[in-house]
């Protein structure tokens, strides 16, 4: 098992810093970086991506969902060199008092007693595999640098339904789908329409540059 070797400081820095009021860009965060077998873990957290309201309807009953799309990329080229997806949920029994969740579809499920438990495990990600070490060939600080970047999810809006929404919006009064340019225009102008969201809250987060020293 071996940590990787950070980029320095500078070449963090070398990229523009994201704001956090600025959904295009991404916040920098550091994340820790270990070899396990021929696997690239991640150990971060996601803790961002629930303010005091999204805290609370933990408690409501109802199924919290959280989606996790991961990608690790080169950056000379931005190419994409993995690719990892997980689904997380948790849900409050009012009958047992207690909170359910599971870190993954196939994960088994975990019972803890108090909210801030359950927000704990949702929002901790503790040695996630996210990439094949052969396809991450070992490097230097001035090359062979990755990123990895993470989309969180909270209750995002299931693809089907998504998909009808943006359907039924596209249609005009004076037609439907069929009408050529007209439909197509209309298609991108829904597609980027950030009043349709995808889920309740996102949160974009980029790591730190690494690299794998040669052994």
């Amino acid at each position: 098992m071996n940590k990787l070797v950070l980029a320095a400081a500078v070449l963090a820095l070398a990229a523009t810093p994201a704001r956090a009021d600025d959904d295009d860009k991404p916040l920098s965060q550091h994340m820790e970086f270990i070899e396990r077998g021929d696997v690239l873990t991640v150990t971060t957290n996601i803790t961002k991506l629930f303010d005091s309201s999204a805290y609370q309807a933990l408690s409501s009953g109802f199924v919290t969902n959280v989606e996790l799309h991961i990608w690790v990329y080169s950056s000379d080229s931005n190419d994409i060199v993995a690719e990892t997806l997980v689904h997380r949920s948790i849900v409050y029994d009012m009958w047992d008092e207690d909170y359910t969740i599971k870190l993954c579809d196939a994960c088994k499920p975990i019972t803890v007693k108090s909210p801030a438990e359950g927000l704990k495990l949702m929002t901790t990600i503790d040695q996630l595999a996210v990439a094949n070490l052969a396809a991450i060939p070992y490097g230097d600080p001035q090359t062979n640098l990755y990123y990895l970047a993470l989309r969180a999810d909270l209750n995002p809006v299931d693809k089907k339904t998504l998909t009808e929404v943006r359907r039924w919006l596209s249609q005009s009064s004076g037609g439907g789908l069929d009408r050529g340019s007209t439909f197509f225009g209309s298609f991108v102008s829904v597609f980027v329409n950030p009043k349709i969201a995808e889920a309740d809250r996102v949160l974009r987060v980029r790591s730190q540059p690494f690299y794998r020293p040669k052994p």
